[in-house]
């Protein structure tokens, strides 16, 4: 009985599954929505915000492209790469994938556009926030799951590199 809850348990499936899926498509896709949202909104007030909207383009597209590769390298790393060290460098890119975005454009957009940065200061602190409890939700999971136990293996080797 033990042995096939263990086989069943096993594999990237359930919440495991779910991390992936979130990873690999809801975080690209929702990246890209809201950048070009605040793309579109800096477009829009432009002429309040002054001569930097170009340079604010540029680096929210710059922003976004690093958080999708970074949140697809995490997925195909789940998906592929099947040892321990994984969940190690997919916990660190969860805190670095829902913390550092919303901070890194508060700080540059607080730069570029120094009139508006008390309000930019606000939402990148709730944001954080938000990212702080999903990436406590996911780490917990990741460091207590059976499955992610049995899926990712604990290699000697890995332990001594």
């Amino acid at each position: 009985m033990a042995e096939y809850q263990e086989r069943q348990l096993r594999g990237v499936g359930g919440w495991l599954g779910l991390l992936v899926f979130i990873l690999g498509i809801a975080t690209p896709i929702r990246t890209l929505i809201e950048t070009k949202t605040a793309v579109t909104h800096a477009a829009i007030i432009g002429r309040l915000l002054g001569p930097n909207v170009p340079t604010y383009v540029q680096f929210s597209w710059a922003l976004a492209a690093t958080c999708v590769v970074g949140a697809l390298y995490l997925t195909y790393r789940l998906v592929a790469v099947h040892r321990w060290s994984t969940i190690g460098i997919v916990i660190v890119g969860l805190w670095c994938l829902y913390l550092l975005p919303a901070v890194i454009d508060a700080v540059v957009t607080s730069l570029l556009f120094p009139k508006a940065a008390g309000g930019m200061l606000i939402d990148a602190l709730w944001s954080s926030a938000k990212g702080a409890v999903w990436a406590t939700i996911w780490t917990t999971y990741l460091m207590a799951s059976k499955r992610v136990a049995n899926t990712y293996a604990k290699d000697e080797a890995e332990a001594l590199t």
